[in-house]
């Protein structure tokens, strides 16, 4: 993912990214590009989408964004300095070019020429720099300004407090670490090497925003964005965000690069994946972005449409929380996980939309150790099954120094999953019945949350998660998910001779060395129970046969160089 004087790291990632696109083509990963195309005023797509927060998007600032959903449309008004492609390879956007400095230090960013919003102003090296620094001031309230801390003293601009009642710091990046040398170009210094960097510069907190919008509207700039004829800086500009299911983009006639065919972009958003797809199956939307496991052989046959399945870069994993008893003891969290039957949830329950897995460096990145063992030391398929012995005996043992020797005295459990997810009720139902035969007696029950909930709360027992690439290395999902102190670190992981591997492979150029470092702490983390990760999706998706060259790539997200070829065929 990363180039310049120290790319010998990105050659295995574009090597292992460019197999994973093989891949998907063979999956069927885009829609038919046979037939032409519809005329311009034809050239309307209506796809839908499922909004985390209650139905709706949590949030159009890429200061702000967490979920995948609004990263996917926020991407189409922002531009950022580098995107990923849909073979999630990076590439200069509002960059025209960059270079790295010998020492892996300073990158520069030479941006195009011309850039400008859709009302007229310009987008320059002041607005990234301005953007950047922005997402990383404590006044913003950035709970992803962490993509950013490679940036020289960003993290502990970033920790300092935002002054009473004010809108912005009086301090400032902007001269010191982010500096603009001209109107085209940016530079930023880091506080040590990162190889995975350019990528982590991808997400939306290094976006650029108009400043002009947010000086007017403060913290409510966002519902603004569709005043008037709408607002973008990139593909498209938004028209309309009524906050009750509907969100629509055109074409935005101010963006300097090849423009989209596709004129209108007209989102509906629902609160459950199982409405959208009765919605779907009732010939509404041109696109569902998540079919229902259970009626895959439904959307495989439906007419009119065309099923595609693409491998993701993804993970589902349950979070115990190491503060909350009884899983601040390995034992309870390394017993719930070996009880666990992943080969039947994925077969039984998931419909083989997914592969059993006890990974966090998934397949497909770089890294992936397929030798990694579970608590009980087994490897490969034996993971996969259910280890009801051993994980009867770390309970019993616990039960016998914390609960009088009764399961039936230990603190009950809670698990707590996604509320208006059909496949995430059936999954936890599962795993509940597979636990409560391991262990009877235990108590466990089952509540729901809404997901813009979940993601923030620091106080559930035990969870369910899911994390997508944000960029494919395995930084993404270790040292960012779960090193100590790290804002994604919900469950309190606390391994420290783990996070003492991770500090070195982070900032590493050793392109094979980095990836064994990352390997041992994943087996650290694993034996420690940090999560009890169980399935690696494959996202399961249609798009009607009207639609040319729309595809998901293996974030589930969908890329700007997409965007730029998809069409309604004639």
């Amino acid at each position: 993912m990363r180039l310049g004087s120290r790319k010998l790291s990105i050659a295995g990632l574009v090597m292992i990214i460019g197999a994973l696109a093989m891949l998907l083509s063979a999956c069927g990963g885009a829609s038919s590009t046979g037939g032409g195309q519809a005329s311009k005023d034809k050239q309307v797509i209506k796809p839908q989408e499922i909004g985390p927060n209650a139905g709706d998007l949590a949030t159009l600032d890429p200061a702000l964004i967490n979920f995948g959903v609004d990263y996917d449309h926020a991407q189409q008004i922002f531009p950022g300095l580098i995107t990923l492609d849909n073979d999630l390879k990076t590439q200069d956007w509002a960059a025209q070019s960059h270079e790295v400095s010998s020492d892996g230090l300073t990158w520069t960013f030479h941006l195009r020429s011309g850039m400008k919003w859709s009302d007229g102003a310009a987008i320059d090296a002041s607005t990234f720099a301005y953007s950047i620094n922005r997402a990383l001031d404590p006044c913003t309230g950035s709970d992803v300004a962490s993509y950013l801390y490679n940036i020289k003293g960003a993290a502990d601009f970033n920790g300092t407090t935002c002054p009473t009642g004010a809108t912005s710091s009086t301090e400032t990046l902007v001269g010191k670490s982010i500096v603009v040398s001209d109107p085209q170009t940016l530079k930023l210094t880091l506080e040590s090497p990162a190889a995975y960097f350019l990528g982590a510069l991808s997400y939306p907190t290094s976006w650029a925003v108009p400043k002009q919008l947010i000086d007017q509207y403060k913290d409510k700039w966002t519902d603004h964005l569709a005043d008037g004829s709408g607002f973008g800086g990139s593909l498209f500009k938004l028209t309309k965000w009524d906050h009750a299911g509907h969100l629509e983009m055109a074409v935005n006639d101010a963006f300097w690069g090849k423009k989209p065919i596709i004129q209108k972009i007209q989102y509906t958003l629902y609160k459950d994946t199982g409405t959208a797809w009765t919605a779907y199956k009732a010939g509404q939307g041109d696109i569902n972005p998540s079919v229902l496991a259970q009626e895959l052989d439904i959307a495989k046959t439906l007419k009119g449409s065309t099923f595609h399945q693409v491998p993701q870069l993804a993970v589902q994993y349950l979070q115990p929380n190491w503060n909350i008893a009884p899983f601040d003891d390995v034992r309870v969290r390394n017993a719930f996980s070996l009880a666990i039957d992943r080969k039947a949830i994925a077969h039984s329950v998931l419909k083989d939309t997914a592969q059993p897995s006890i990974h966090m460096v998934i397949q497909g990145l770089p890294g992936y150790n397929p030798s990694l063992k579970d608590a009980a030391g087994n490897s490969s398929d034996q993971t996969s099954v259910a280890n009801v012995t051993k994980a009867k005996e770390l309970m019993t043992a616990y039960a016998a120094d914390k609960c009088g020797g009764a399961l039936a005295k230990c603190t009950p459990i809670v698990f707590t999953i996604t509320a208006n997810r059909p496949t995430t009720a059936l999954v936890g139902q599962a795993m509940q019945q597979q636990w409560q035969t391991a262990f009877p007696g235990l108590p466990i029950t089952i509540a729901t949350i809404d997901r813009a909930l979940q993601i923030k709360s620091t106080t559930l027992m035990l969870t369910n998660g899911s994390w997508g690439a944000d960029y494919p290395d395995p930084q993404d999902f270790t040292s960012l998910l779960v090193h100590k102190g790290t804002p994604y670190n919900k469950g309190f992981v606390n391994v420290p001779e783990a996070d003492a591997i991770l500090d070195k492979a982070d900032v590493s150029n050793d392109a094979t060395g980095r990836l064994t470092q990352y390997q041992q702490a994943e087996q650290l983390f694993v034996t420690n129970g940090a999560w009890m990760t169980y399935a690696q999706p494959l996202a399961s998706y249609t798009v009607r046969n009207t639609v040319a060259n729309f595809s998901f790539n293996a974030s589930t997200t969908t890329s700007s160089s997409m965007w730029q070829g998809a069409y309604i065929k004639a």
